[in-house]
């Protein structure tokens, strides 16, 4: 029997906060408003850290399993929450951009608090619930320009190339879908039923952004928000 050693000691420990919930759930758009809310926090975003991902070897029998999330190793998302969390600036693994620490971190993270390689580090799970046939909707239109359809009914004025560039987002973004699903599926329900408290995330962005900062002071009386 295997035994895990938790020894990270913090003077002052930021308030760490994680969204889950399905892709397409709107994870992204409420971690930027709740960012504003919260001294600017800073957002540690799952899929920024795509190449660092180490998946279990045989997906098909992972995901047979159960997908238990607990085989899904990110060594580099822990050190830059580590870093974080001692009060040391990151660079956003995607795009570069420096990321500066705060008293609040915000984590984007399918998997809820399931990971215990971050599980130590967190203190709020929130999970926005919105339907999948929901979920769908919103991922494709953000890969077609929907304001072109919108204003005009047609995509007749798209040019050629902008139209096989939306037709190519469009099959990559299925491809990805149709392979991560299974994942997700098997894994929601779990993050769902462990998370601190559900959100109705068909709410508007501002209805939920309160929702979380009233679960906050909940479990932070002493919070200044």
């Amino acid at each position: 029997m295997s035994v895990k050693f938790r020894a990270h000691h913090f003077e002052f420990k930021p308030y760490v906060i994680v969204l889950a919930g399905y892709v397409g759930s709107g994870k992204s758009t409420v971690a930027a408003s709740l960012s504003q809310r919260l001294e600017d926090a800073p957002i540690l975003i799952f899929d920024h850290y795509e190449k660092y991902i180490e998946w279990p070897q045989d997906m098909n029998q992972w995901l047979n399993d159960g997908a238990d999330a607990d085989q899904i190793r990110i060594p580099k998302l822990k050190e830059d929450l580590l870093s974080l969390l001692n009060g040391k600036p990151i660079t956003d693994p995607f795009d570069g951009r420096k990321i500066a620490p705060s008293n609040y971190i915000l984590l984007e993270e399918p998997s809820g608090r399931e990971r215990w390689e971050i599980s130590e580090f967190i203190d709020l799970v929130v999970y926005l619930d919105v339907p999948q046939d929901v979920c769908v909707v919103r991922l494709i239109e953000r890969v077609i320009n929907m304001r072109a359809w919108n204003s005009q009914g047609t995509f007749e004025g798209e040019t050629k190339e902008n139209l096989v560039q939306q037709l190519n987002a469009v099959a990559l973004w299925i491809t990805h879908y149709q392979k991560a699903r299974p994942m997700y599926m098997a894994g929601s329900h779990t993050v769902q039923r462990n998370a601190d408290f559900v959100v109705n995330g068909l709410k508007t962005v501002e209805e939920i952004t309160a929702d979380i900062l009233n679960g906050i002071k909940d479990k932070q009386p002493m919070a200044e928000i």
